[in-house]
């Protein structure tokens, strides 16, 4: 087995892709055994070294809901299909000497020349406009990027292929060498700098249609600039045709084709400024669909930042990069000076970037589209653009292709279901309930991570958020774009770590929380960033209560501001005219015997509880499941958890009293829809026989 060129360290994990002699590729995944190894690892350059591998090769995962990232879609991506997990690695060999594997080693030994001279706050700009290299990129930058909707300017594309071949030309006209000679050597250097800058769908696309121009300038060939697109993306698809799946092969092609048959309209224009906003509007419309579909939602800023961005790094922040590394390359010390000229100035321009991120409303966040709804939204994109190219009237060309999306953006509006979904976040809680005609969005806990110990070795670079990549994913997926009211039952790292991360992605109008909590050091950040959003942060308790339509919602517990944890939960009831549900947050025996005593005259008849403390055996007793007598009931709790959780004496009471329950470890999200009186149940993994 061989690595190819994505071959990563993280902690104590090595991943990354690597080919059989007989042509098959898996995705390695490997736990390095101690720091000793780590070290040896990351001495070699991986990408297109022979390792010997003893594991087994298993089909990945299930995601946790259909918004969350899909393993299987990430391998189909990259042409393959199962995980290889390693018990053990040995590098095997020398690296491989063809030139493919030469140029992907060249690739990391320019990261490590970037991270080795560059100054910090440089670094992670360099890696992604010289090499395409983005995995250092913080989460909160690159959600200000896709804030702004200029993401696109760190994937090397058109603009870097563009430029660097006319300098090259201009440079090599300078010093008086035959621009035939010049053409001829670049079509044998691009290649190489595509490999160099990561292979990505962009680059290809910019390379080989430029190459296919400087044959066309040569007479060698004719081929108007459709034709050698279509050229372009037709090898890519024979060469690998799983890369048709990638978000970035379609977005570089899409980008492309929408402005080639613009060409017409874009020629009326007749200033730079409405050329430059014609080809933001052009491309950022003809994506649209394609975004959505991949991210959820569409930055409405990005129309007027890229008009100033586009040409900033056009002329200022790529030719700077570029600069410095070819400078810096001959010598560190001739480049210092360079560096501490252009760091204030890139200083500047983040503290702006952040600024300008940090606005309200700057994002359509209509939720992904199904097959059908993307096919009609292409289909009003086509034949908007060929209504403004015949007619010249912009506004009825924007009316037809922007209906759809506005349709699309009014349907959960018009669906008069309830939702509520028990989110599969690991061993923790998060609970979306959405009101029928989105009347109101509530989100009962968030999940989190628990840290064990200081950090080491083993710590990954980018620890798995659980809020910024399970729970807000799905709130977009969904189209929610605001939270009426976020609850946070106690101040359990395992149920509100993540809400920080919520908060900051999602508007929210207010905090529930526990009478007493809030002085629990855990709720600082939660406290930090409300404040910074200005969202309220409120304590609750027994007997607070509010309607949303017909629904009505009522706090159980606490019965004080005695704040002790698991048995101060904020417990959750909501009623409808059919069916109760539940939410118990991690109550425990004594605060379920307190409910008993304190509602033994309410009627529960058909309740869906949310079990306590994620099936431990201090919660769901049996005098509870007796008092309640609930229709159903979901258990939240992480794979393997170190815990044992379900607990077998709380699945065996379940069991006993013949109520039917759904596990998150098991069934992965569970989500529950009420429509008609009757529940409509959705499971992501196994299945499980209707309750009814």
């Amino acid at each position: 087995m061989r690595f190819k060129e994505q071959v990563k360290i993280d902690g104590a994990r090595l991943k990354g892709f690597a080919e059989t002699t007989d042509g098959i590729v898996y995705y390695v995944l490997y736990t390095i055994s101690d720091e000793q190894e780590k070290q040896i690892l990351q001495n070699y350059v991986l990408a297109g070294r022979a390792i010997t591998v003893t594991g087994s090769a298993e089909p990945p995962e299930a995601p946790a809901h259909q918004y969350a990232f899909d393993m299987a879609s990430y391998l189909r991506m990259n042409g393959a299909a199962l995980l290889y997990k390693a018990d053990s690695l040995k590098i095997a060999g020398q690296r491989d000497t063809r030139r493919l594997a030469r140029l992907h080693a060249q690739r990391q030994k320019l990261k490590q020349h970037i991270r080795k001279v560059f100054p910090e706050s440089l670094r992670t700009e360099a890696e992604a406009l010289l090499i395409g290299d983005r995995s250092s990129m913080d989460e909160e930058v690159s959600a200000q990027y896709r804030t702004l909707g200029i993401t696109h300017l760190f994937a090397i594309s058109g603009l870097h292929v563009g430029l660097l071949t006319i300098l090259f030309r201009t440079a090599a006209k300078r010093l008086l060498i035959r621009i035939e000679t010049v053409d001829s050597l670049l079509l044998v250097l691009l290649p190489c700098y595509a490999l160099l800058a990561g292979g990505a769908p962009s680059v290809w696309r910019a390379v080989t249609v430029t190459m296919l121009i400087l044959l066309t300038l040569t007479g060698k060939i004719r081929l108007p600039m459709d034709d050698a697109l279509a050229l372009s993306a037709l090898g890519f698809l024979l060469l690998k045709p799983y890369i048709l799946f990638q978000p970035g092969f379609q977005l570089s092609y899409g980008a492309a084709f929408s402005l080639i048959y613009s060409a017409r309209f874009l020629k009326s224009r007749t200033s730079a400024l409405g050329l430059s906003a014609s080809v933001t509007a052009i491309t950022q419309t003809a994506l649209a669909p394609i975004l959505l579909y991949h991210f959820y939602e569409l930055s409405l800023s990005s129309f007027v930042v890229n008009l100033v961005y586009v040409p900033l790094y056009s002329v200022i922040i790529l030719p700077a990069n570029i600069v410095l590394l070819a400078v810096s390359l001959v010598s560190g010390t001739a480049a210092l000076p360079l560096f501490a000229l252009y760091e204030p100035l890139r200083s500047l321009l983040t503290v702006c970037t952040a600024w300008l991120a940090d606005l309200p409303y700057q994002m359509w966040t209509a939720g992904q589209p199904s097959g059908g709804w993307i096919g009609l939204m292409v289909l009003a994109v086509m034949l908007g653009f060929v209504k403004i190219e015949r007619t010249g009237r912009i506004s009825s060309g924007i009316v037809i292709l922007a209906a759809p999306m506005l349709l699309f953006h009014l349907k959960p509006y018009l669906d008069p279901a309830l939702h509520v979904t028990y989110l599969d976040v690991g061993q923790g809680d998060s609970i979306v309930i959405e009101l029928p005609h989105r009347k109101a969005v509530y989100v009962i806990d968030t999940g989190g991570n628990v840290p064990y110990g200081d950090p080491d070795w083993r710590t990954p670079e980018k620890p798995f958020q659980i809020g910024s990549q399970l729970v807000v994913p799905f709130l977009k997926g969904r189209g929610i774009s605001r939270i009426d009211t976020l609850v946070i039952t106690h101040a359990h790292l395992d149920h509100m770590e993540a809400a920080d991360e919520v908060l900051r992605d999602i508007r929210t109008a207010a905090v529930h929380a526990p009478a007493g909590s809030l002085q629990e050091e855990q709720m600082i950040p939660v406290a930090a960033e409300a404040e910074r959003r200005r969202t309220e942060l409120l304590s609750r308790q027994s007997g607070d209560a509010w309607h949303a339509g017909d629904i009505r919602f009522t706090y159980l517990s606490p019965f004080d501001d005695q704040y002790t944890h698991n048995d101060s939960s904020l417990v959750l009831l909501m009623e409808t005219g059919t069916h109760r549900f539940l939410f118990t947050g991690d109550l425990e025996t004594d605060g379920e015997h307190r409910i008993i005593r304190s509602y033994g005259h309410m009627d529960w008849r058909g309740v869906v509880l949310k079990a306590g403390h994620h099936g431990s055996d201090t919660s769901t007793t049996a005098e509870f499941l007796e008092f309640l007598q609930p229709r159903l009931a979901v258990i939240s709790a992480g794979r393997n958890n170190r815990y044992g959780h379900p607990h077998p004496n709380v699945t065996a009471r379940l069991d006993e009293q013949q109520i039917p329950y759904f596990v998150t470890a098991d069934h992965g999200t569970v989500g529950i829809s009420v429509r008609d009186g009757q529940l409509d149940i959705r499971l992501t993994r196994k299945k499980k026989e209707d309750p009814g």
